[in-house]
């Protein structure tokens, strides 16, 4: 019983978390419709205040509620001379509801490093704690220094190029690639998206199957890069074009050859 309602309340948290950072990160990124309501609204009133504001609050509750589960079951275990918290805690992994592993995270980090720069930025860094991002291409890295002196540091070395992730993907399992490496890994073509995955494709790092279907597109980690790896970023955004154009062709012309016949 007491296992069940923790694990409903580590669920709660991280669903609560994800909800909360993805709006924020949608006001800092719009798409769509969304962008030009944004600009209009912002020729009456500035949002960056309280979008760091919203961030630092989000930081503190995902480390404040980390803390506070690693306590209670390092507590259990103490109290009970077990081993139920440790492998609860190994469950959690597994259900992908560690809550520092959320790559949610990595993109409040990101933020905060594309904010850099700016007041508001510098105010988010302060609080924050350290922020750094090192895009050697060697060991591209990022680094979190949280709240209560939690340090965690990202690989962002795509593991099927062996290069720094273009228009990433974090699969559910947590593993990074680049969208054009993870769509070959699912077999299926960049135009059609991670989406159309088969159920049984795997990560090419952990072997999970069923990963893809759910993959967050790390939009502030792919600003970041463009950022600071602008010749890179073209580079690599040229070339994911014309391979998604080349099999887009391929594609259409099968199907045309299907349906005709010949």
């Amino acid at each position: 019983m007491f296992f069940t309602e923790l694990m409903r309340e580590a669920t709660d948290i991280a669903g609560c978390f994800s909800s909360r950072v993805r709006h924020l990160l949608h006001l800092h990124v719009p798409r769509g419709m969304q962008r030009y309501v944004l600009r209009l609204r912002q020729c009456f009133k500035n949002d960056q205040q309280a979008l760091v504001e919203e961030g630092l609050m989000l930081i503190e509750y995902i480390t404040m509620n980390a803390i506070a589960i690693r306590k209670i079951l390092k507590k259990y275990d103490k109290v009970h001379s077990s081993a139920n918290g440790k492998n609860f805690k190994s469950k959690l992994r597994a259900e992908h509801l560690e809550l520092l592993q959320s790559p949610w995270l990595i993109e409040l980090g990101a933020l905060s490093l594309n904010f850099k720069g700016s007041d508001d930025g510098e105010a988010f860094i302060q609080f924050s704690g350290s922020f750094s991002c090192n895009l050697d291409e060697m060991e591209p890295v990022m680094m979190l220094m949280l709240p209560h002196s939690i340090k965690l540091e990202y690989n962002l070395k795509c593991a099927i190029c062996l290069e720094i992730v273009f228009n990433p993907y974090a699969l559910s399992c947590g593993h990074l690639f680049c969208k054009s490496c993870a769509c070959s890994a699912a077999s299926v073509m960049i135009f059609q998206g991670l989406k159309a995955s088969s159920p049984d494709s795997k990560c090419p790092i952990c072997r999970e199957a069923g990963v893809y279907a759910n993959a967050v597109h790390m939009l502030e980690l792919d600003l970041l890069i463009k950022k600071r790896h602008k010749d890179y970023w073209k580079e690599r955004a040229i070339a994911e074009r014309a391979e998604m154009v080349k099999q887009s062709k391929e594609y259409w012309e099968s199907q045309t050859k299907y349906v005709v016949g010949y």
